[in-house]
């Protein structure tokens, strides 16, 4: 057998009597808590970020020695001092001119210098390409004098001196 359950209506509602409702206090506001372990937290996330940052850029911004040796090699043959060869170059250095031209010797290198003249200039245009092993450094480079043009320069490194250099001519 089936039983119906009747619905309480609103009369029934009403002879039951008016309900007890409990408010519930409301909670008095506070100020607001600084959590301040999250604070020190974050300052030290951040100083250690700018720390990182720093230790990644600036080696970045200060060239290698292969970089450097390529620029010291380009003002020796700018300004073409004795001193500046000998502190750039090895003492048994072979340079081969873009015409094929050979220079061994240091004595001789610098000899080569003199005779392009004191017009003659040098300038580094772009960048340096360095193999992995820094052993072979090559740019490309502007002269004026006798001539004008530009050229490529290839260098090879040991010991912290030039052993060879290779110049070619580009149109």
């Amino acid at each position: 057998m089936e039983t119906l359950r009747e619905e309480p209506t609103q009369a029934a509602a009403q002879a039951k009597g008016p309900a007890a409702v409990k408010q519930i206090p409301q909670a008095e506001s506070s100020p607001p808590r600084s959590m301040p372990w999250l604070v020190a937290g974050l300052m030290v996330m951040t100083a250690a970020f700018l720390v990182l940052a720093i230790l990644t850029i600036v080696p970045r911004l200060r060239p290698s020695a292969p970089v450097r040796l390529m620029d010291q090699a380009v003002a020796t043959w700018d300004s073409g001092t004795p001193s500046e060869f000998a502190a750039t170059y090895a003492r048994d250095a072979v340079v081969v001119h873009a015409d094929g031209t050979k220079v061994t010797g240091l004595q001789g290198i610098i000899a080569d210098a003199k005779a392009a003249g004191p017009d003659f200039t040098m300038v580094r245009t772009g960048d340096v390409s360095v193999t992995h092993s820094g052993s072979y450094v090559a740019a490309v480079y502007r002269y004026t004098g006798a001539g004008r043009g530009s050229g490529l320069l290839v260098l090879q490194i040991a010991d912290g001196k030039i052993t060879q250099q290779w110049s070619y001519d580009l149109p």
